[in-house]
């Protein structure tokens, strides 16, 4: 009776967190400038360079490369290069587009984006931190082919 009870508890567990998980939530109000502070890039390890460039940093006045806004607590608007008109862009991921992880321990979210070449964009951010980070990964068929990550300081915006 006991095992019985037990599965039941697990089930139900189970069950509830898959729940929670599709529920609709909120995302903190916030809105955050992101400079670069850290990028790395390596070729991919089926290639023949084993070498890894990195950038540790810049002296010049940093650019904003991304400001994040949370415009109605369910949409992460996303502004790539928001000071330079010529490279501004501008989208808006919903909060059932992202994933998230709000847990005790973490309030980060992720998502994905497909440019052109094949190169897939991968970004998370984290609330609590304040930490934007990208990775690129470049097809093995491309001329760049490999691995590039990005990571960004960000601080909130007045």
């Amino acid at each position: 009776m006991k095992a019985l009870s037990f599965g039941v508890l697990l089930v139900m567990t189970a069950l509830s967190s898959a729940h929670a998980q599709r529920s609709p939530e909120t995302l903190p109000l916030v809105t955050v400038d992101c400079y670069q502070s850290f990028a790395a890039k390596t070729p991919l390890p089926e290639l023949p360079s084993k070498e890894i460039a990195i950038d540790g940093g810049n002296l010049d006045t940093p650019l904003i490369r991304y400001r994040l806004q949370v415009a109605d607590k369910r949409t992460l608007k996303i502004i790539k290069d928001p000071d330079r008109a010529a490279y501004r862009t501008e989208y808006g991921r919903s909060v059932w587009e992202i994933k998230r992880d709000f847990t005790s321990l973490h309030q980060i979210v992720g998502w994905r984006e497909e440019l052109p070449g094949g190169i897939v964009r991968l970004f998370t951010f984290d609330f609590e931190d304040l930490l934007l980070s990208t990775i690129d990964i470049s097809p093995a068929r491309s001329i760049a082919a490999g691995v590039e990550l990005h990571v960004m300081r960000c601080s909130k915006s007045i």
